[in-house]
């Protein structure tokens, strides 16, 4: 069993899969990024997987055009996107030895809108390629859809296998859950300091827990996060100034700084309740700016997320 109170982010560094989900827009796939780069750098040979993504969101992150095919872009760093139909072309190909009867199988629109209805095919056929995957590299990382679509795909195998009792479907589904299963197996969930994300972010560590219990998810990761700075004397100063200066410059400078004053109090309420309702580890990392590019803010979260590791990470 992990430890939540003590998990470390070097136990996902040096784990095999991290799987990274949160509410759309809170910075899933830049702390996906962020934690492969940081792995990379320990020397782990690493790949950053995009699960089905129309469009690939890795593209301006490294630089370089995202396919189906793992593409290294940098040391110890490859990055793919595991599309629905691609992987089922592989999928198929494993079961069919005929590389010709797979494209008259593919090619035949009535066996694909079978294939795309059946239920757990596309969420069971995802997680078989990053099962697959995980067998060639040190690290996944996956970077999985919104909370929503990510407990969905997680919980298919269990789903598939109460369908299915033998079959392909049945097999993929128990590889699947093994390595869900596994104990160097961790989902992370990403959050934001406002209360409707840590509403979502509760309710989806509650529903993976609930329907995919041997699924490690051991910590949150709190983004764009504002520590407090200010006592409670001074944010009353801050205050009493305002009624002063309610216009000018200098009431736009300390209109700034109560808005800083209101994310450093969300930031504590949003780190006191996660702790409490979910219970663990919960990991705050800043606001980072975007004026020198995304390539760049994915270099200062990896190293803000090496700094909160009490392991000494190399940046």
């Amino acid at each position: 069993m992990v430890d939540a109170a003590t998990f470390d982010i070097a136990d996902l560094v040096f784990g095999r899969v991290v799987l990274v989900t949160g509410k759309g827009g809170v910075g899933k796939t830049s702390v996906c990024a962020a934690l492969a780069r940081l792995a990379a750098a320990q020397g782990r040979r690493v790949c950053v997987v995009e699960a089905d993504a129309q469009r690939s969101s890795m593209d301006p992150l490294f630089g370089k055009a995202i396919g189906y095919q793992p593409t290294q872009v940098a040391p110890n760093l490859s990055v793919c996107n595991v599309t629905w139909y691609e992987a089922m072309h592989e999928w198929i190909e494993r079961v069919v030895p005929s590389a010709r009867i797979v494209d008259l199988i593919l090619s035949n629109r009535l066996v694909r809108l079978f294939l795309d209805a059946t239920p757990g095919n596309r969420e069971v056929v995802t997680l078989s390629k990053i099962t697959w995957l995980a067998e060639d590299y040190d690290l996944l990382v996956v970077d999985l859809p919104a909370s929503g679509h990510a407990t969905a795909l997680m919980n298919s195998p269990s789903r598939t296998l109460e369908l299915f009792e033998v079959g392909p479907l049945h097999q993929r589904s128990v590889e699947s859950l093994e390595m869900l299963s596994r104990p160097d197996t961790h989902l992370v969930l990403v959050a934001l300091a406002e209360e409707m994300v840590v509403n979502e972010t509760v309710e989806t560590w509650t529903t993976l827990h609930d329907n995919v219990p041997q699924l490690s998810v051991p910590m949150v990761i709190l983004n764009r996060a504002s520590r407090p700075s200010l006592s409670q004397d001074e944010r009353t100063l801050l205050e009493r100034l305002s009624e002063r200066h309610a216009s000018g410059p200098e009431g736009e400078l300390l209109l700034a700084g109560r808005w800083e004053a209101q994310l450093e109090q969300a930031t504590g309420r949003a780190m006191e309740r996660l702790a409490e309702e979910i219970g663990v580890r919960v990991i705050d990392v800043p606001r980072l700016s975007q004026e020198q590019g995304s390539a760049r803010l994915v270099q200062n979260l990896s190293a803000a997320l090496a700094r909160k590791s009490v392991r000494g990470l190399k940046r």
